[in-house]
């Protein structure tokens, strides 16, 4: 059965008429990965990435064994140092990266993931003393290794895309599985799992443009065009929460957003007939 394909990259449930998703990767079967990079720079490279096992936890969603493994097998020594690396993808700032992960139950071997993005497109190798240029640390998972630190359940986390040049790069996102005393007789390291990998691309300026909405942000201003009166907006921030509700009237309306904090928001746009859910952008 193939995995079912999710859309949504919030806590709440939006209906998102106007996206544009660069990558969903269910990790169906982690042997036609072809266009991602595996790069083992551990002290002792063993094995790399494994198909999702149930003996460790079913998969968050699909087939029970649809997801991407890591574990201490790893390096045979003590560093694990394991680099997964996206296909390129034509990434902006603001783009969202969200995907789900999650370690053993009561696991009392640490382990840590970070997220790191390719800043100039050079797709330089990481090696064992250098990130290579995944420079830009977006994500660090339990970065002290602490037991209990890495989710014990499928939990959902959601990446901005910074560090890169206006204009954006076509490049790179790396899964760095980075653990110090590791291994198969260190005090470190278990078994992750890694599902439901969504990149989305930010709207800005041209992106919302239909024949019945056009919605922009110009200098912390939110245009909103339409060939429908409307009655309303509400800014949801990434958890889910309210923080702006704002009457609209007509056609045509400006809605300040100075007191707004810069990043990504999803907006519902509401006329009499209908509610429209868009991302927003705001910087």
């Amino acid at each position: 059965m193939k995995k079912i394909t999710l859309i949504a990259a919030l806590i709440v449930a939006f209906s998102m008429n106007s996206q544009n998703t660069l990558l969903d990767e269910g990790f169906d079967d982690v042997t036609t990965l072809t266009d991602y990079t595996v790069v083992n720079v551990s002290d002792d490279p063993n094995l790399d990435i494994l198909q999702g096992s149930t003996a460790v936890f079913d998969s968050f969603d699909g087939d029970p064994t649809a997801f991407l493994g890591l574990n201490f097998n790893a390096t045979g020594g003590s560093v694990i140092d394991l680099y997964v690396i996206t296909p390129e993808l034509n990434l902006s700032n603001g783009d969202e990266l969200t995907f789900y992960t999650r370690t053993a139950t009561a696991s009392s071997f640490p382990d840590r993931l970070e997220v790191r993005l390719d800043t100039d497109a050079s797709g330089t190798a990481p090696t064992s003393s250098d990130n290579g240029s995944y420079t830009e640390l977006l994500l660090e998972i339990n970065p002290t290794l602490t037991i209990g630190g890495y989710p014990e359940d499928w939990e959902q986390q959601v990446v901005t895309i910074s560090g890169l040049p206006d204009g954006g790069l076509v490049t790179k996102v790396a899964f760095r599985y980075w653990v110090t005393d590791g291994g198969p007789l260190g005090s470190n390291s278990n078994y992750i799992g890694i599902d439901r990998l969504v990149v989305d691309a930010a709207l800005s300026t041209e992106d919302i443009l239909s024949n019945d909405l056009n919605v922009f942000v110009d200098s912390k201003q939110l245009k909103i065009n339409s060939s429908e009166s409307l009655t309303e907006i509400k800014l949801f921030n990434l958890l889910g929460q309210n923080v702006k509700t704002v009457p609209l009237e007509g056609n045509f309306n400006t809605v300040d957003l100075s007191l707004i904090p810069t990043g990504l928001y999803v907006s519902q746009i509401s006329s009499a007939n209908a509610t429209t859910s868009l991302k927003i952008l705001n910087k």
